[in-house]
């Protein structure tokens, strides 16, 4: 068995979508929708489960976001989405078991393809407790953190991220170099991401 085997993915994807002002998940993409394109290299990756946590809308996205039906694939609601982004990422680390690590990601960034999701796989040991892709001066995503690290991602309140748990270990990250990764938070960007168009990157967090 690999290590890879033994490493979860949570894929956020909770919020409201109040600046776009509709479902950003269900927004149709490709084949299928916004969430689905972005859930899909976690699962081609072949790695361990992969895990989506819904929040507003729950019902609704569930049944119209065309995820696919891998038994390797786990959909939970946070019914405390509200909260923040700490509370799906808390609720996320509840169904990841004995996982060695987590890969961290977001449903609204379809633009994460296979390739990115290997290359920061392929950079962690299990003496490695943070890689984070970079882009210049920037960290983006997915992150994977070691299970030594989950205590810390469990400990975060508000709608931070993990950015705070990124920039207390920065000095000890394993950077994979990649390129920039948009997010999909209006309409200009829907426009943008069906063009085929970089889009405005994903703010990210700078490094400390």
């Amino acid at each position: 068995m690999r290590p890879t085997d033994h490493v979860a993915s949570i894929i956020l994807a909770a919020g409201a979508s109040k600046r776009m002002g509709r479902p950003k998940m269900l927004l149709p993409y490709r084949s299928g929708t916004v969430l689905s394109s972005a859930v899909a290299p976690y699962l081609e990756a072949g790695a361990g489960p992969v895990i989506v946590v819904l929040g507003h809308g729950a019902d609704e996205v569930r049944s119209a976001a065309k995820l696919p039906a891998d038994p390797r694939l786990s959909i939970v609601v946070n019914l405390d989405w509200a909260e923040g982004m700490a509370s799906s990422i808390r609720r996320g680390l509840q169904e990841c078991g004995e996982a060695s690590a987590v890969l961290l990601a977001l449903g609204d960034q379809p633009g994460a393809d296979v390739a990115r999701v290997k290359a920061v796989l392929a950079a962690w040991t299990p003496d490695v407790r943070l890689v984070v892709p970079v882009h210049g001066e920037r960290g983006s995503h997915p992150v994977l953190f070691a299970r030594s690290l989950f205590p810390e991602l469990r400990d975060l309140r508000g709608d931070v991220g993990a950015r705070e748990v990124v920039r207390r270990h920065w000095a000890e990250a394993v950077r994979v170099t990649a390129p920039a990764l948009a997010d999909v938070d209006t309409e200009e960007d829907y426009r943008t991401l069906l063009e085929g168009a970089p889009g405005r990157p994903h703010e990210g967090w700078k490094r400390p």
